[in-house]
C-alpha cells in the first residue's frame, strides 16, 4: 500500500531565517527530531510517475517509486519506500532495465514535527528550497496542518514550485 503526503516546495533566499522558523516551530511538537543528511538522487525513465534511487550520506539507499501531479504549488504524493544498504548494486541493477534520467546532489536539513516534515535543502545548481511534507491518512487533516504551516511561516503560495528538482534540474529552472 503507497503512503501519502501532501507537500509544497518554495524557493528561499534566507536560509537562517527559515532554519529558525523550522526549530521554532518543532518546539510546539510532541514528537521531534532534527538532522542533516547528504542526498543523492538517481532519477531513471520510467512509463509513469518517479523512480529514485536516494542515496544518503553514502552510506544507505531508498528506492522511491512515487507518483503526484505536478498541477499546482500543493500537491498529494503516493509513494512506497524500500531501504538498502547494497545500493551501489542496485543502481547498477536498475541501469540495466532503465536509463538515468537526471541526478540531483543536495544537503538536507531535516525537522520532524509530528507527521510534518520539514525540509531545507541547498540544492547543487538550483539554490536553496523550504519543503513541507504533511503525512496522512485523511486529505482534509492534512489541508488543515499545511495552511497552519504556510501562516506561520508567513509563505506566499504563488511563490509555490510545482516541479521536482529533477525536473528542475533538466530545465535549469
Amino acid at each position: 500500500m503507497k503512503s501519502k503526503n501532501y507537500e509544497i516546495k518554495i524557493r528561499i533566499d534566507n536560509y537562517p531565517r527559515f532554519q529558525k522558523l523550522a526549530a521554532n516551530f518543532q518546539s510546539l511538537c510532541k514528537k521531534t527530531e532534527r538532522f542533516t543528511e547528504f542526498q543523492r538522487d538517481i532519477y531513471y525513465k520510467v512509463r509513469s510517475g518517479r523512480l529514485k534511487l536516494r542515496i544518503i550520506n553514502n552510506n544507505v539507499g531508498n528506492l522511491i517509486q512515487y507518483d503526484r501531479q505536478e498541477t499546482s504549488g500543493k500537491r498529494v504524493s503516493k509513494y512506497m519506500i524500500s531501504r538498502t544498504e547494497d545500493f551501489n548494486e542496485l543502481d547498477k541493477i536498475l541501469r540495466t532495465q532503465f536509463s538515468v534520467l537526471t541526478e540531483v546532489k543536495k544537503k538536507r536539513e531535516v525537522f520532524i514535527c509530528d507527521e510534518v516534515r520539514i525540509h531545507l535543502d541547498r540544492v547543487k545548481e538550483l539554490g536553496s528550497f523550504l519543503e513541507f511534507e504533511v503525512i496522512y491518512t485523511k486529505l482534509f487533516s492534512a489541508k488543515k496542518r499545511m495552511s497552519e504551516l504556510i501562516k506561520y511561516f508567513e509563505l506566499n503560495e504563488n511563490e509555490f514550485i510545482k516541479h521536482s528538482y529533477s525536473d528542475m534540474v533538466l530545465s535549469k529552472l
